[in-house]
């Protein structure tokens, strides 16, 4: 296995890639039911769908996934979704990709007649096309929890109307751009449901380039070899996202790579940064960076240079976009950069895997690869005029929702490294806790809060007790049942908001209630609120005369930092079993009370 997928890797061609999938398949290895890793993959739609599923197959094993995957018939999704012991629901699937083209729900004569149709008639045509996609979305929805990936319409370059068409009420590009936007309405606010960007990718690609004419009439492959790839690309984004193998910090080198020049030989005056080129491409790769910073990347600074020098740029020039608050941390001196990556890991207390290094040196770049692995190390293009080009391709930050949390996460850092000060000059760290104003919030989780706690559920894991991930739609099932009861955290300070930052999800049986779930931010760890959370639940459980609650804990490579929360909170009598260890906290005998400098309030019962 692993010496087919390092040559899919090194050759990620669609003929490389379909040759590693029918290998891989013909291994016939089963996914691990309970690695976090294990993806379990569904492609159905109208067409001939294995090339796409192959695709897709090698590109997220790739990303280090177990993944089983289903491909349906072709043109049988109808009857596959609508058939509940259908093969496509027999394995719980973890992402559906539904793959219609509109030829197969059009009517055959649709191009033919257009121009002699009324708009009412187009508009009538448009309706039913849209209404057709969601009836199937919808009876999809009814029958898995999974994410569900349908996409748009490729808008045509060819008219029968010709230059007149953008003269019609309904042309016949205007057709198929307004079901576009009528599907994009219908599932804005639906959290299970992403519309993939068919269009968009194709005409970035090229739309002349993405159909095999031969393939097509020959076998109903929709797409060409070259493009077929790149479609799997844009399906990855949603994979990654729900994984939550999201990067989440990028690490700047100065130099050359966020303005042009040395500043400590060419000075403040002649480095190349402004409104006209040279410069101008410095300034727009900074504004690309500041947009992924207002919605909720970190940026940090890794460069070999004087900091007296470097910071006069942040401070004085009147061309920098970015300003020294943008930055979580700063390692500016003449330190191994490798050494110094490491560090604001540490300081920013994030994993070395969600950090994104840019820096224009290939030297720099190869020793930060070569000892860090695990960091993703951009190949900079070597014209500067490029850096905008190739940061708006590097798809690699996507969420599956933006949270509010997310928009400020920039400024929580700022607190975070005020917060760090006041730590260094207090006396104890009873005294530190003391003067930070806490104040607590945890409540069950509401509607509002839901896509934030999805958010962390699948994203967070130094301080979580399981790593369990679970998907919107599961959430909320468990919102809803009487067995469950999930509570979101939120925590503010004298220095800022820091949003929701915690969940626990518990399950009641009988006369115990067991935690399934405990996590945390990375963020927050170190002020004592996870004393706060468990005594929130300690305190409904008396009131729901439980017995025990009965934490869990799952150690993984990364979950270090909670793995003595239940021993030291009174948890005792452990219990291991396939990897799970299981603390109880008798009732009857011990509790768990509210630091005293923390204030907890609570939704009113």
């Amino acid at each position: 296995m692993k010496k087919i997928l390092e040559s899919a890797r090194t050759d990620p061609s669609y003929l490389n890639l379909w040759s590693a999938y029918k290998k891989i398949q013909a291994l016939g290895l089963a996914a691990p039911d309970d690695d976090p890793n294990t993806l379990r993959l569904a492609v159905i739609g109208s067409t001939t769908l294995e090339p796409l599923a192959a695709c897709l197959d090698v590109k997220t094993r790739l990303e280090g996934f177990f993944v089983e995957t289903f491909v349906g018939g072709f043109n049988t999704y109808r009857q596959e979704v609508l058939d509940k012991s259908s093969d496509l629901y027999k394995a719980k699937q973890d992402v559906i990709v539904l793959s219609i083209d509109a030829a197969s729900i059009l009517d055959k004569m649709f191009l033919s007649n257009f121009a002699r149709m009324s708009d009412k008639e187009r508009q009538d045509v448009q309706k039913e096309l849209v209404e057709n996609i969601l009836s199937v979305v919808s009876n999809l929805e009814s029958g898995t929890s999974a994410l569900i990936l349908v996409n748009n319409f490729v808008v045509p370059v060819f008219t029968p109307l010709g230059v007149v068409d953008n003269k019609q009420k309904i042309g016949f590009k205007r057709f198929f751009e307004g079901a576009n936007t009528k599907l994009a309405e219908k599932l804005e606010k639906n959290s299970r449901v992403f519309l993939v960007d068919l269009d968009s990718a194709a005409s970035a690609f090229g739309k002349s380039r993405i159909i095999n004419w031969n393939t097509w009439y020959r076998g109903s492959v929709p797409f060409s070899e070259d493009f077929t790839p790149i479609l799997a690309d844009e399906y990855l984004r949603y994979i990654r996202a729900l994984k939550g193998r999201a990067k989440k910090c990028i690490v700047l080198d100065l130099d050359n790579t966020l303005w042009g020049g040395i500043i400590g030989e060419d000075g403040i005056e002649g480095i190349k940064l402004g409104n006209t080129a040279p410069g101008i491409e410095y300034v727009e790769f900074q504004r690309n960076l500041l947009s992924l910073y207002n919605r909720g990347v970190i940026l940090a600074i890794c460069s070999k240079n004087n900091p007296d020098d470097a910071l006069k740029v942040f401070r004085e020039h009147p061309s920098q976009v970015l300003k020294e608050e943008h930055f979580a941390a700063m390692k500016i001196n003449w330190q191994n950069k490798a050494a110094n990556i490491a560090e604001l890991a540490k300081e920013i207390n994030i994993g070395l895997d969600s950090m994104v290094f840019f820096d224009d040196n290939p030297v720099e770049r190869a020793q930060v690869s070569q000892v860090h692995p695990e960091v993703l190390v951009v190949e900079m293009p070597k014209n500067p005029r490029l850096y905008r080009e190739m940061i708006e391709n590097l798809n690699i930050f996507d969420v599956l929702s933006l949270t509010s949390e997310d928009m400020t996460r920039g400024e929580m850092y700022v607190g975070k490294r005020k917060r760090t000060e006041l730590e260094q000059s207090a006396t104890s760290i009873e005294d530190f806790l003391r003067t930070l104003d806490l104040k607590v919030r945890i409540d069950e989780v509401n509607d509002f809060d839901t896509p934030r706690v999805v958010q962390l559920i699948g994203k967070t894991n130094q301080f979580n007790l399981t790593t369990r991930r679970y998907t919107d739609a599961e959430v909320n099932d468990f919102r809803k049942s009487k067995e469950r009861v999930v509570y979101s955290m939120a925590v503010h300070d004298k220095f800022g908001d820091e949003g929701v930052v915690g969940v626990a999800i518990v399950r009641k049986n009988g006369n115990d209630w067991w935690i399934d779930s405990f996590l945390m931010s990375c963020r927050v760890i170190g002020r004592s609120i996870e004393t706060a959370f468990l005594a929130k639940i300690v305190k409904d459980a008396r009131k729901a005369n439980v017995a025990r609650i009965i934490g869990e804990y799952i150690p993984t490579k990364k979950n270090t930092p909670a793995s003595d929360l239940y021993e030291r909170h009174g948890f005792g009598m452990p219990a291991t079993m396939d990897d799970v260890t299981s603390w109880i906290l008798n009732l009857d005998e011990q509790t768990i009370d509210v630091p005293e400098w923390i204030e907890l309030t609570e939704a009113k019962q």
